[in-house]
């Protein structure tokens, strides 16, 4: 369809509309009329085999229409604010941490208690990890929702999430809610509808009465749980029927080649960004569209769908940022952010997750080699889009390098990962890292690491043997990879507990409902008497805080640390030392770590090559930086941010 036959179609649409309403809503409809033909054009792309589909896309205006008139008048001035600011998520300024309601607070009443502690920190985006209804027992931590517009009532209601999303707003904290996209619960009502035969209901799901076509899918499609979900189909004896069911068996895929499904989740979508929620992270977007002879994942489709939710995001809720949770190959992470035409225009914001496992390779190594292989080859992403940079959330690591990645670096694949997930489950006779295998594959020996990130980097193990050294390094440990997620670029994540180094909680063994999934060690039910400790200097609460708290502090009034400025990467010279440069209009700062335990050199020329005096100061310390001769001096673990005015006004400052 050509830019004449949309705008007729929306002309033709708009007929339908009151006159008064036309002009009351200006804002919407001139909003709706700039996207138009892109929403066509991918609507068409994904449907356009299906008759009737401009009565759909009739339809999709008037889903659109129903929930720009239920927009709060607050969330339409954040609108209008960040249209003027449509960059907004790309300050320095901003830093974010995520947690479970219930196990940070006990519930939303309980959160709301402990704003304060956020606000101390120096956090201004928190991640409410699935708080929306969920079955008891088996819920994969809340990924298998029941009910998009209810809150689980064990940790409060729908009106309490408002209020608290309210709160945090007047303290000046932003809100990222999860919206699960690829799959419901099996008791969720299109499922249960399913189930009872309704074939309405069975279109909205991989529904098949023989294994004829699942066996199709199952030839190319790979296992996400092969030890505890094997398969991606369950039987289900009451409907009679296969169900596509990729994660866990009572989490039911959904189908995106019907367009109902779409509009469905169109429609939950703005409705909880009706509720003030700033940043929705969509859940397993790589499995959005399944086609058989394919692994089912990172298909074009996928993103088109991706982008078809962004546009109309952008017609009825601008303030709001899409963050898609792709855990896939570095290749394929950046995708979604667009390509080509769409570059920047499908979700704002995504993890790094190479960043993250590419530290964990640094601790374990010693050696910073696969680190810059690794970084150095992931294509640049558009200056619309940002990074959530972390070193820990509450999922696992897995090993995601490129193969050829390790080979050019000297290592085996296979053997390198095995010693990655020897070392951080304690395997490794130099290891003082207390993780545990997640998910070991029996056929291939592939396996995950759960851990929090202070038993991962030694903590409880040095705590454990009373060993001071032990666990002044452990702490360094930790600050360091957080310098690094704090500095490289994107939006740092803090998960929580690490700001006092909680270790990991075994608790979970106790749970019948979680027992057999080791990633609840590292979801750890916050004690607010152990988080008293962080005002005492003198205790490893205290000390970590503290230094978190600078650490954040120092990152927001750096301008060039932005992610409107790419990171350049640099070769110090030293297989053990980080480096790399940030750079503004008005400010370059030098970053240097050291990822080993032993003391390192870095020579001066790298400062002259960015163009850096030597008596230049460490924005951290206020100190300039150990110099012994023509080399710049790290002791082990320790980092700088050497921070340089380009009109030099100021050297640190």
């Amino acid at each position: 369809m050509n830019s004449k036959q949309a705008s007729y179609l929306l002309a033709t649409l708009l007929d339908s509309y009151d006159k008064k309403a036309l002009v009351a809503d200006r804002e919407f409809f001139t909003r709706l009329a700039f996207h138009f033909r892109d929403i066509v054009q991918l609507a068409y792309s994904l449907y356009g085999g299906r008759s009737h589909l401009e009565v759909w896309i009739g339809r999709l205006v008037d889903v659109l229409y129903a929930q720009h008139s239920a927009r709060p008048k607050a969330a339409r001035a954040v609108d209008e604010q960040r249209l003027r600011d449509p960059l907004w998520y790309l300050s320095q300024e901003l830093v974010s941490t995520m947690f479970y309601v219930d196990r940070f607070a006990g519930d939303l009443k309980g959160l709301e208690q402990h704003i304060d502690h956020f606000c101390d920190l120096g956090i201004n985006l928190v991640h409410l990890m699935p708080l929306l209804d969920c079955p008891e027992g088996a819920n994969d931590g809340g990924y298998a929702v029941r009910d998009y517009r209810a809150v689980d009532p064990r940790i409060g209601t729908m009106e309490q999430l408002d209020s608290v999303i309210d709160e945090l707003h007047k303290r000046g904290i932003l809100v990222q809610l999860d919206l699960v996209v690829n799959h419901t619960s099996d008791q969720h009502q299109w499922a249960v509808r399913a189930r009872g035969g309704e074939q309405k209901y069975r279109d909205y799901f991989y529904m098949y009465d023989d294994r004829t076509i699942p066996d199709e899918f199952e030839a190319s499609m790979p296992e996400v749980f092969p030890e505890s979900a094997p398969g991606n189909f369950t039987w289900i004896p009451d409907a009679e029927r296969w169900v596509m069911t990729v994660f866990h068996d009572y989490q039911w895929d959904l189908n995106y080649t019907n367009p109902e499904v779409f509009l469905e989740m169109l429609d939950v979508m703005l409705f909880l960004a009706n509720r003030g929620v700033d940043v929705l992270r969509l859940d397993a977007v790589p499995y959005l569209w399944k086609k058989i002879g394919t692994t089912g994942q990172n298909l074009d489709e996928a993103h088109t769908i991706l982008r078809l939710f962004r546009l109309c995001l952008s017609v009825v809720a601008p303030a709001s940022a899409l963050m898609a949770e792709a855990v896939v190959q570095p290749s394929e992470i950046v995708r979604y952010f667009g390509t080509d035409d769409w570059a920047g225009r499908e979700c704002e914001m995504a993890y790094h997750v190479s960043l993250m496992v590419l530290l964990w390779d640094c601790i374990a190594t010693r050696s910073t080699q696969l680190f810059r292989r690794g970084l150095a080859g992931m294509p640049q992403i558009p200056r619309e889009a940002t990074w959530f940079t972390y070193i820990r959330c509450h999922d696992d690591i897995g090993l995601g390098y490129a193969d050829d990645d390790i080979r050019a670096c000297g290592f085996d694949p296979y053997l390198h990962r095995r010693f990655i997930v020897d070392y951080f489950t304690g395997r490794y006779p130099e290891s003082r890292a207390t993780g545990a295998p997640f998910m070991v594959n029996p056929r291939t020996g592939d396996a995950r690491i759960s851990g929090s990130a202070a038993s991962l980097l030694g903590l409880e193990a040095a705590l454990d043997s009373n060993d001071a050294r032990g666990v002044d390094a452990a702490i360094d440990r930790l600050l360091l990879l957080y310098s690094i997620v704090c500095s490289i670029g994107g939006i740092p994540i803090i998960y929580y507990g690490d700001e006092v180094g909680y270790l990991n909680d075994y608790s979970y063994l106790d749970e019948p409902d979680k027992r057999e999934d080791n990633r609840w060690m590292h979801r750890p039910r916050i004690d607010w008497n152990k988080m008293a400790r962080l005002r005492d200097p003198q205790t490893v609460e205290g000390r970590i805080y503290a230094r978190m708290q600078h650490l954040l502090a120092t990152r927001k009034r750096l301008a060039e640390l932005s992610a409107l400025h790419q990171a350049q990467l640099l070769d110090p010279a030293n297989d053990h030392v980080v480096a790399y440069l940030r750079y503004s209009a008005d400010h370059r700062t030098l970053v240097l770590a050291n990822i080993s335990d032993v003391t390192q050199i870095v020579a001066l020329s790298i400062l002259e090559e960015c163009g850096i005096e030597p008596d230049v100061a460490d924005a951290i310390s206020g100190q300039p930086a150990q110099l012994e001769g023509d080399y710049v001096v790290l002791r082990p673990y320790r980092f700088l941010w050497l921070r340089h005015s380009v009109f030099g006004e100021e050297q640190n400052l």
